[in-house]
């Protein structure tokens, strides 16, 4: 190695605080990352000075074994690969500017400049593949984990829950006969109203098993109607968390599919959204909202005042065993996308600081189906 280059080196070396300083109030990183993204740029540099010094023909190993040692795997595993890639450009752009200054003459210091900023471009180019490697055998595990901890469960639950349901289902009857033969009793509309909730619970978990359809055939049906009959459902729920619902639907909306699992879908929704606005202070509201787009698509809203959901989870939200609640499975979301893309639909969430949104958008009913529904309505 020549003179020159031996110089650079030392120089930046002693130049390394300095450009540590200006890259930290330019990184752009989230806060619990900070600390790894840190790191990752001190290992970048020393990575690009050792570099640098090497011979050519063991440059390239150098750089692609330096990219998948332990340190940089940890780096790669907290970290999102946009933020690596940004922050550890702008490292280059401060080592390359403390090149460009250094006294000497600027066609001698080129090939240097050069050379650097080679070095630093393949070792990112070998973190983004070594990264890329990383999460797709990650996630190939999670999802075979995924499949296998959802099969188990269906097993359990299919034969459990078939088993719970049928007493459940002689009390629920001799409750109703009750309140019949004694309407002065007390109590009895809130023991209904818990054992409506304990079965519609008992039905969430069998639809896991991927064993029972709850309605056998497809039918045309009113989801304002079906609105109508949820929220008398829930009624007591709202009451108890002290939040109000708000319904602003369009006429005459009908959906194609099986009833109870799209009932199914809004009750999960709609009870999650109390038990996070039960937790405030402040009064709380869930909206729904029902509209047909311009190619009679079916879009159904339902908004809460909750807190803003953290973008990490809003990007998990539907996978399985994703959960916030002490006591929850993480399965009712994921049960919801899946009936919902059952039916040919899509379902979505977003988030920010005033509204929560779940947004299930339906493809259109059959035009004749609906004439005819209109017309034994008028």
């Amino acid at each position: 190695m020549d003179q020159l280059k031996l110089d650079i080196i030392s120089y930046m070396e002693s130049r390394q605080e300095s450009i540590f300083e200006r890259w930290k109030e330019k990184i752009i990183v989230p806060e619990h990352d900070r600390e790894a993204m840190i790191k990752g740029g001190q290992l970048l540099f020393k990575v690009m000075l050792h570099a640098f010094s090497l011979p050519k023909k063991n440059l390239e190993s150098y750089l692609m074994l330096t990219a998948e040692n332990a340190e940089a795997k940890k780096i790669y595993k907290t970290s999102n690969i946009s933020y690596i890639i940004y922050n550890a450009n702008i490292i280059k752009n401060e080592s390359l500017i403390e090149i460009a200054q250094y006294r000497a003459n600027w066609e001698d210091v080129k090939p240097i400049y050069i050379k650097f900023s080679d070095i630093i471009d393949q070792f990112l180019f070998n973190i983004t593949n070594f990264y890329n490697e990383i999460k797709d055998e990650t996630k190939q595990l999670t999802e075979e984990n995924h499949e296998e901890r959802l099969t188990l469960l269906g097993q359990m639950t299919s034969s459990f829950v078939h088993e719970f349901r049928n007493p459940l289902t002689t009390i629920h009857g001799f409750v109703q006969l009750l309140r019949s033969e004694n309407p002065e009793l007390p109590y009895m509309d809130i023991i209904l109203n818990e054992l409506e909730q304990l079965k519609f619970r008992i039905t969430q978990f069998l639809m896991l098993s991927r064993k029972e359809v709850l309605n056998h055939e497809i039918t045309l049906f009113s989801l304002n109607d079906l609105l109508d009959q949820i929220a008398s459902f829930i009624y007591p729920r709202l009451l108890e968390a002290n939040v109000e619902l708000e319904r602003e639907l369009e006429d005459n909306l009908y959906v194609n599919g099986y009833i109870e699992e799209i009932k199914q879908v809004l009750i999960n929704i709609i009870f999650n959204a109390i038990d996070v606005l039960s937790e405030q202070m402040k009064a709380s509201v869930i909206k729904i909202k029902g509209f047909k787009t311009d190619d009679e698509s079916i879009v159904l809203q339902t908004s809460n005042t909750g807190p803003k959901i953290p973008e990490p989870l809003l990007n998990t939200i539907f996978n399985p065993f994703v959960t916030t609640k002490k006591t929850g499975t993480g399965l009712g979301l994921f049960v919801c996308k899946e009936i919902i893309e059952k039916h040919n639909g899509k379902l979505s969430c977003t988030s920010d600081d005033e509204w929560t949104t779940f947004t299930i958008k339906l493809p259109p009913a059959k035009n004749q189906e609906v004439e005819k529904q209109n017309t034994m309505q008028d």
